[in-house]
């Protein structure tokens, strides 16, 4: 069997690239941009006033004059201002262009406007262009402000307005379909036999998706059946970009998932990581139909750990272990944990104990896993580890 980095980096490495479509101001969301935001001009174009005020000239200020008659007013919204004689002020009011002439603002709170004359009554040391927002200072035109590729979000979004883009590329999201398989599934609204469990599986990897700001996703049950997997498959796998496979990946007998996928022409990249819980984890492609194959364990908890570690998790984060744990098995080993986040910037995971990867009830004081590194076996209290959260971090 193949590492847990050996098989993240093969679904990297084969996971088709999406076609690429727009989103717009109108349509915000958690996206990734597949072009860059590019500066179309100087910011701010202009020296930007900061501060309510007058403005005068440094250099007529460094002489020690203090009274200045005020020539006129520069409210925010207006082309820039002139200040033509270097002996008077203008009223200046923040967001406002610094006026040709004056590279010096002065705060209302530090002077007294009496009969037309702003007399500066606060006494201090000022520098050429304080309280002014120099031009370019943010970004020069043609600045790369957002790179290719980042997940937008709401600062982003602020910036593509700044910016004039009322639509950016991003590449497209996966239309998907969650399949459930199993002929002891039942309806959710059903009352379940002693011998049967509701499809809830699903909905878990449903609502993990939509968290992370996958929407386009659609769910299936297929029961035990190869004809009707087979038929399913034939039907949906040009519908969708992505299809994951909710159980029948391991090897019982009515484990058909692999062997159909295969008869479809589907190419298994990998079947089986050395981890715990989800090993008989399935990928593969079908390159004729433009499909990747994503088969996770049926177990909800094996479920959920593959979908997080595999496709949804984006960000490296650490959380240190508040309980030593010991663990034999040279096999990466993936924790439900309590997260407490501290006062000098640590996160810290409590182990929840859980009996087995079909305890579904067992993950409702979760906030996600821990992973901890197959060539140890100690894991002492103290130690920090790669967490892979529920949601979205």
């Amino acid at each position: 069997m193949i590492t847990v980095e050996e098989a993240v980096e093969l679904i990297k490495k084969n996971m088709p690239v999406w076609r690429e479509t727009e989103a717009s101001l109108e349509n915000l969301s958690a996206l990734t941009t597949a072009e860059p935001l590019i500066a179309d001009r100087d910011y701010p174009p202009l020296p930007r006033v900061m501060m309510d005020g007058i403005a005068v000239s440094y250099e007529v200020f460094q002489t020690g004059k203090r009274s200045f008659p005020v020539a006129g007013i520069c409210p925010a919204g207006n082309p820039q201002g002139t200040l033509t004689d270097h002996l008077t002020c203008l009223e200046v009011m923040t967001g406002a262009p610094l006026p040709v002439g004056a590279d010096l603002v002065i705060q209302y709170e530090h002077i007294k406007i009496e009969n037309g004359v702003a007399n500066i009554v606060v006494e201090q040391e000022r520098a050429i262009l304080e309280s002014v927002h120099r031009q370019g200072s943010d970004c020069k035109a043609g600045d790369i402000l957002l790179q290719k590729g980042e997940i937008l979000n709401g600062p982003h979004w602020g910036i593509a307005a700044s910016l004039g883009f009322s639509k950016i590329k991003i590449g497209s999201l996966p239309r998907i379909n969650i399949i459930s398989t199993g002929d002891e599934l039942v309806p959710v609204d059903s009352t379940p036999m002693a011998h049967q469990i509701r499809r809830s599986n699903a909905y878990a990897l449903k609502a993990s998706l939509k968290l992370f700001g996958y929407d386009d996703v659609e769910m299936s049950h297929l029961l035990d059946n190869e004809t009707a997997i087979e038929k399913h498959y034939e039907e949906n796998a040009p519908k969708f970009d992505l299809m994951i496979y909710s159980g029948g990946v391991s090897k019982g007998k009515f484990d058909y998932l692999p062997s159909v996928w295969k008869k479809m022409g589907a190419v298994e990249i990998f079947h089986g990581v050395s981890q715990r819980p989800g090993k008989p984890l399935w990928f593969g492609l079908d390159s004729k139909q433009k499909t990747a194959i994503l088969g996770l364990p049926g177990n909800p908890v094996s479920s959920l750990v593959c979908l997080h570690r595999y496709f949804l998790s984006t960000k490296t984060v650490y959380a240190k272990l508040e309980e030593e744990i010991v663990f034999k098995n040279a096999l990466t080993f993936f924790v439900p944990v309590k997260i407490t986040s501290h006062k000098d910037g640590t996160l810290t995971a409590m182990p929840l104990k859980i009996q087995n990867s079909g305890e579904f009830s067992a993950l409702a004081g979760s906030d996600g896993i821990l992973e901890l590194p197959k060539d140890q076996s100690v894991f002492p209290q103290g130690e920090a580890f790669l967490f892979h959260s529920w949601g979205q971090q």
